[in-house]
C-alpha cells in the first residue's frame, strides 16, 4: 500500500477517534450540565413554558415592573388614647395582629379552597379563621365562601403568593346605636394571578402586585338595632340612672351600681376584609 494512503488512513482514523473523544466529552458535559443546580432550574423553566406554567411575562421582568408600596392611612396616635378610653382593658397591639394573621390567612384559604379537587364547605373557612387568635362574623366567612365557589364554578386557581406585609395601622373608630367598630388598614404585595388546569390565565407572575385592605373589627352592642343602624355616632348611658359610662368594657354602672349590658369584651369579631 502506498504510503501516502497510509498517511492518509492514519489522519482519518485520528479524526474519526477525535471527533469520538469530542462527543464523549460532549455528552459528559451535557449530564454534568443537567445534573447541576443550573441546570435542574433551566429543566424545569423549560417544562413549566412547556406545560403552559409559565408565559412570556415571566420571562420578560424587569425593574421598571416594580411597582411602589401604597401608604397607608394610619390614624393611630389619634384612635388609641379614644379607644383606650372606651375599652381600658383592650390590647390593642394583640388585634391589630390578629386582624392580619386573619388577612393573610384569607389568602391562604382561597388558594387552597380552589383547586380543582378540594372539596372543603364554610366550616373550614371559619375554623381556621378563628384559629388566628381572634373571630370572624358568619357573613366574612359567606363572603368568601361565595367568591371561593364562583372561582371553583369557573375551574379558576386563585394564587397569592410571596405575599407581604410592609405596614399597618388604625385607619377609623367609629361608635353607632349597635356596633363599636374599630378598622385596620394594611399596605402589603403579593404575586396575585389565576389559573385553570394548572396554566395561566390571568393576573402577573412577574411582579408583584402592591395592594391595600382595610380590615374591620366589629362588636355588636345591640342586635335588635342592627337592622336599623344608625350612623351617628352616640353615647351610651345607664338604663337606671341615666349617666353616661364612661368606659364601654363597664358592666356595672359606677354611679348607682345597676348592671349594664353593653360591649361583650370577648366578643371582637372581624366582619370586613375589603381591599381599596
Amino acid at each position: 500500500m502506498p504510503s501516502s494512503l497510509i498517511t492518509i488512513g492514519l489522519i482519518a482514523g485520528g479524526g474519526l477517534l477525535g471527533i469520538l473523544v469530542i462527543a464523549v466529552a460532549v455528552r459528559k458535559v451535557r449530564a454534568a450540565w443537567r445534573n447541576s443546580l443550573l441546570g435542574v432550574i433551566s429543566q424545569g423553566v423549560k417544562d413549566e413554558i412547556r406545560q403552559g406554567k409559565v408565559g412570556p411575562e415571566d420571562l420578560k421582568f424587569d425593574r421598571s415592573m416594580l411597582q411602589s408600596p401604597k401608604s397607608v392611612s394610619d390614624l393611630s396616635e389619634t384612635l388609641i388614647p379614644r379607644i383606650g378610653r372606651d375599652f381600658p382593658n383592650l390590647n390593642i397591639t394583640e388585634m391589630q395582629s390578629a386582624a392580619r394573621a386573619v388577612l393573610l390567612k384569607s389568602f391562604q384559604l382561597q388558594m387552597e379552597m380552589t383547586t380543582p379537587t378540594n372539596g372543603d364547605t364554610i366550616d373550614r373557612i371559619e375554623r381556621e379563621l378563628c384559629d388566628c387568635g381572634i373571630g370572624v362574623t358568619r357573613s366574612l366567612c359567606q363572603n368568601l365562601d361565595q367568591k371561593i365557589g364562583g372561582a371553583r364554578a369557573e375551574g379558576r386557581t386563585l394564587i397569592y403568593r410571596d405575599v407581604s406585609v410592609h405596614k399597618g395601622g388604625i385607619n377609623e373608630y367609629k361608635k353607632t346605636a349597635s356596633t363599636v367598630e374599630i378598622t385596620f388598614q394594611y399596605s402589603l404585595q403579593y404575586l396575585q394571578y389565576q389559573e385553570r388546569n394548572g396554566k395561566f390565565i390571568s393576573g402577573n407572575r412577574a411582579a408583584p402586585t402592591q395592594a391595600r385592605y382595610n380590615v374591620t373589627v366589629v362588636n355588636i352592642l345591640d342586635a335588635s338595632r342592627l337592622a336599623m343602624e344608625d350612623t351617628k355616632g352616640v353615647g351610651f348611658n345607664c338604663p337606671h340612672c341615666g349617666a353616661a359610662v364612661k368606659h364601654l368594657g363597664n358592666d356595672i354602672c359606677p354611679y348607682c351600681g345597676t348592671a349594664i349590658q353593653t360591649v361583650d369584651m370577648r366578643v371582637w369579631l372581624v366582619d370586613k376584609l375589603l381591599e381599596l
